[in-house]
């Protein structure tokens, strides 16, 4: 099996990854691309055989969750080929090169496959929660599902 590899977005990878979005409506990766392009985060794709096949996100802005990654997103046409790994490893990497200490992300309590992602990622709950305060403009995959509490997460940068 080839390997799977992340990079930061470029401008050629809107329309493939727009094309690929969740929630078209509001234009997520737009808006992301935009915040890279200020210096407020870091949009990265993941690539398997020169295809892209899901990206995410590494917010700068948030400061009391900074960065956080987010909007983790594989194709579900690729899921299974360690594409999750490999970006969120990537986006932690940029985050400890940046110079921070701890990552941190928050994610809705019944989402198991993502928290067990994360547990063997090695972070760990911290107990406190995340708010919404208007969850139908969160973004999620499945507008029905939005959720107003997010458990949030940590991970130390400095022991790997």
């Amino acid at each position: 099996m080839s390997e799977v590899t992340a990079r930061r977005a470029e401008e050629r990878d809107l329309e493939d990854l727009r094309a690929h979005q969740p929630r078209p409506e509001i234009d997520l990766v737009g808006q992301r691309f935009q915040e890279m392009e200020e210096g407020t985060g870091i949009l990265a794709v993941a690539e398997h055989e020169g295809t892209i096949v899901g990206s995410g996100f590494l917010d700068f802005i948030d400061d009391d969750l900074q960065p956080e990654v987010k909007n983790l997103w594989i194709y579900p046409e690729h899921r299974g080929l360690g594409a999750g790994h490999v970006l969120w490893t990537w986006l932690e990497d940029q985050a400890a090169e940046a110079g921070h200490k701890e990552v941190f992300l928050s994610v809705a309590p019944d989402n198991a496959k993502a928290i067990s992602l994360f547990l063997q990622l090695g972070y760990s709950p911290t107990g406190d929660h995340l708010v919404i305060e208007n969850p139908s403009t969160h973004v999620v995959a499945d507008p029905e599902q939005v959720s107003n509490r997010y458990a949030i997460y940590r991970k130390s940068l400095l022991a790997r």
